[in-house]
């Protein structure tokens, strides 16, 4: 079972964490490999995309888990657009998974 929160105060969102292997399949999880592509896409583009510094991210990768918290307010209003849609964008993909995968993914909303 996969565990992710999404952290968002008011209409912000600051950032994900995802816990746990989806342990859809013991060979070629094909859930477990779609949920770590989106989560390590998000914070990739926000650096890339949104031209952010990865020590802004606030990062943290190991086995089977993900956190990336971004303090928001130190941007400017368009790096703040482009980082909410980004985010928004993973939301989009884990949510489209859990309608598919439902017994192997939880989502969880955190206000920060």
């Amino acid at each position: 079972m996969t565990d992710i929160y999404i952290f968002k105060k008011k209409d912000l969102y600051y950032g994900f964490e995802m816990d746990g292997h989806a342990d859809f399949s013991k060979e070629n999880d094909i859930l477990c490999a779609s949920l770590s592509i989106l989560s390590m896409n998000t914070p990739n583009s926000i650096e890339k995309i949104c031209s952010i510094d990865s020590k802004d991210l606030n990062l943290e990768v190991r086995d089977g888990y993900l956190k990336m918290m971004i303090d928001i307010e130190k941007f400017d209003e368009t790096k703040i657009r482009d980082i909410q849609t980004i985010i928004k964008t993973f939301e989009v993909g884990i949510i489209s998974l859990k309608e598919v995968y439902n017994k192997y993914i939880e989502i969880y909303y955190k206000e920060v």
